[in-house]
C-alpha cells in the first residue's frame, strides 16, 4: 500500500512538473500584472521627450513648446525674462530654478561701481519678487560691454 502510494505521489509530481502550456510562450507577462507598476517600458506615448528626462540634453525635436514641467522652469523663466527687459534697463541673462530658488542673472550698458551695482541688484530683486513671490531670488548684475 505504502509502495502504490508513493508511486501515485511521484507521478502527479512527474506530470506537473512536466506541464507545458502552449498559450502562454512567455511564461509570466509583465504587462498584465496589475499587482505591480511598470517602472519601465519601450511603449511611446508621447508623455515623455528626451529632453524632459534631463536638461542638459538638446532639442534635437524642433519643437518650442514647453510643457508645465518642463526642466528648465517653462512659465517662470519665461516671467522672469519677461519681467527683466520690461525694465529697458537691463537685459536678461541666464534664469536658473532649483526647488524654490531662482537665480538671475542680468546685463547693465557701461561700467558701474560696487555702490552701482548693489544699487541696480535692489531694484531688480524688488522687481522679480513682485513677479515671482513663490521663489527665493538671487540676483546679479554683470557689465554689458558690448
Amino acid at each position: 500500500m505504502k509502495k502504490l502510494i508513493i508511486l501515485i505521489l511521484i507521478a502527479v509530481l512527474y506530470l506537473a512538473g512536466c506541464n507545458n502550456n502552449a498559450n502562454d510562450k512567455a511564461g509570466y507577462d509583465l504587462r498584465k500584472d496589475k499587482t505591480n507598476p511598470q517602472f519601465m517600458s519601450n511603449r511611446n506615448d508621447g508623455r515623455q521627450r528626451m529632453g524632459d528626462q534631463n536638461p542638459n540634453f538638446l532639442n534635437l525635436e524642433g519643437t518650442t513648446e514647453r510643457s508645465e514641467v518642463s526642466p528648465n522652469g517653462g512659465p517662470d523663466v519665461d516671467k522672469a525674462r519677461q519681467t527683466v527687459a520690461a525694465t529697458k534697463e537691463f537685459k536678461p541673462g541666464s534664469v536658473w530654478i532649483n526647488g524654490d530658488r531662482m537665480w538671475v542673472t542680468v546685463y547693465k550698458k557701461g561700467i558701474l561701481t560696487d555702490q552701482e551695482r548693489i544699487d541696480a541688484e535692489a531694484r531688480i530683486h524688488r522687481k522679480l519678487t513682485r513677479a515671482l513671490p513663490r521663489y527665493n531670488i538671487e540676483v546679479r548684475v554683470r557689465e554689458d560691454r558690448r
